[in-house]
This record gives structure tokens, sequence and C-alpha cells, in this order.
């Protein structure tokens, strides 16, 4: 249960913080923020040879590279014979593993 203190308290807070973004969007307010702009490549389409490629150049087997996506060992051989193609969040991961040597390490996974 909240009590009438703390009740009060974030009433406060979210009433300040409403106030302070409306006088941000008028233009009234001398906040400085950080801007980033955030560009994400189109996601990408690997097929068959091209994720058996994948796998090999990181000198992993079909389980351990199954493993690796979170897949099963069936989905990786449908995959490389080309019966079925990775979809979204399998070919992000596909294009990380292909373009950061360090991916396997940072995934925790030795090779070796």
């Amino acid at each position: 249960m909240i009590n009438k203190n703390n009740s009060d308290k974030l009433f406060n807070s979210l009433k300040k913080g409403l106030n302070e973004a409306i006088e941000f969007s008028e233009g009234k307010s001398n906040i400085k923020l950080n801007q980033k702009i955030v560009s994400v490549p189109k996601l990408p389409n690997y097929k068959g040879k091209e994720i058996k490629n994948i796998r090999i150049k990181l000198h992993l087997t079909q389980s351990l590279f199954a493993n690796t996506l979170g897949v099963s060992e069936k989905t990786v051989e449908a995959w490389e014979s080309g019966r079925n193609i990775p979809q979204g969040p399998a070919q992000r991961m596909l294009f990380v593993l292909k373009n950061n040597s360090n991916a396997l390490d940072f995934l925790g996974i030795k090779v070796g």
C-alpha cells in the first residue's frame, strides 16, 4: 500500500517532469539534452549456403550453432539445405555473428 507522503512525492515528481517537458517542447527551457541519431541497417536475408558459411567460419557444428542461436539442430539443417529461411531475430543474429569476430566471446561461447 502506498502511503500519502509517497503518493504526494510521486505526484509532484510527475507534475514537475511533465511541466519541464511542456516548457522544453515550447522552447522555453534551458535544459540541455544529448541527442543521438541511431541508424538500424536493413534486416539481412541470409539463406542456405551463406548460413553454412557463417557457421563454418565460426568453427561450430550444427548442434553448437543451433544452441548459439537458440534454435533446434533441425532448424539449422533446414536453413542450410534451403528448406526454410530464418526470420527477423535469427537474421539479425546471423548478421552479428558474420560481422563481429568477438560475438562468440561476448555470448560466452568458447571455441577451441
